[in-house]
């Protein structure tokens, strides 16, 4: 799969796009939602870009509430760039299938600031022997766009003590990561809570966030290369669940973070 193609989209007007999901996006329910996101960044990019941005403005951070479902087929998007300032540019985003709402998205684009660094994030798990490769063979189709290996503890359906993914992972086309692929990629992995229940259990997201750590805006992995990539349930009450996840480049720095708000039960 060839990624820039993955996110093509067809320009109607300086702020909107449509664009055509094929099966390969299929998820669980319906189309999957971190490629939905991706679309949404692809598109607040084609305006930035055609309003003369700063070729240093990246995205540092978005937000992405699923309205409903999205289905295979022809998506509708729109840009509304809500403030632009020196080095801060906020847009809001709204993707539609057949005029009806599904995705809704606030995304903050920025030049590098200075500022204090430094990091008390956790650090990446060591990369044991006897990694499994993710089997995409089922009605997820998405998972077959990442060539992902699991840590051998994680098991779906396994009934495991923590809600908890351990991946290495590279992108399958090859070429550079940027900000649509890190946020497609950011909800790649199924619910982690199926790591924890015994059979199927309603995880249908309904919030999604991300931020980016990294002003370079493309990151590119050597041969043998792998993101690290940790996606934690670790509260889940009333039927929903927050589940968090920590994506870390080969030498060890945390490149982004997430966080998704599922329902759950």
């Amino acid at each position: 799969m060839n990624w820039t193609e993955a996110i093509a989209l067809e320009q109607l007007d300086q702020h909107r796009f449509t664009a055509t999901v094929g099966e390969e996006w299929s998820s669980l329910q319906g189309v999957h939602g971190g490629y939905v996101a991706a679309l949404a960044v692809a598109a607040a990019e084609r305006v930035l870009v055609a309003e003369g941005v700063d070729a240093a403005t990246t995205l540092r951070a978005a937000t992405f509430g699923y309205v409903s479902g999205n289905r295979l087929g022809a998506l509708e998007i729109e840009v509304e760039v809500v403030r632009r300032g020196r080095a801060m540019i906020a847009s809001h985003v709204r993707v539609a299938q057949d005029g009806r709402t599904t995705t809704v998205a606030r995304l903050h684009h920025s030049t590098p600031w200075d500022g204090p660094a430094y990091s008390d994030a956790p650090p990446p798990p060591d990369r044991p022997d006897g990694l499994v490769p993710l089997d995409s063979t089922g009605r997820a189709n998405h998972l077959a766009n990442v060539h992902t290996l699991l840590h051998p503890d994680t098991t779906v359906f396994a009934g495991a003590d923590r809600s908890e993914w351990l991946a290495w992972c590279r992108p399958r086309h090859g070429s550079p990561i940027d900000a649509t692929w890190l946020t497609m990629f950011g909800d790649y992995f199924p619910p982690a809570v199926f790591t924890r229940v015994t059979g199927p259990n309603r995880a249908v997201t309904i919030e999604y966030a991300i931020q980016i750590h990294s002003a370079a805006g493309s990151w590119a992995l050597g041969d043998h290369d792998e993101l690290v990539a940790r996606m934690h349930t670790f509260h889940s009450a009333d039927g929903f669940a927050v589940e968090d996840g920590w994506i870390w480049l080969p030498d060890g720095a945390l490149l982004a973070t997430t966080r998704q708000t599922r329902l759950a039960g």
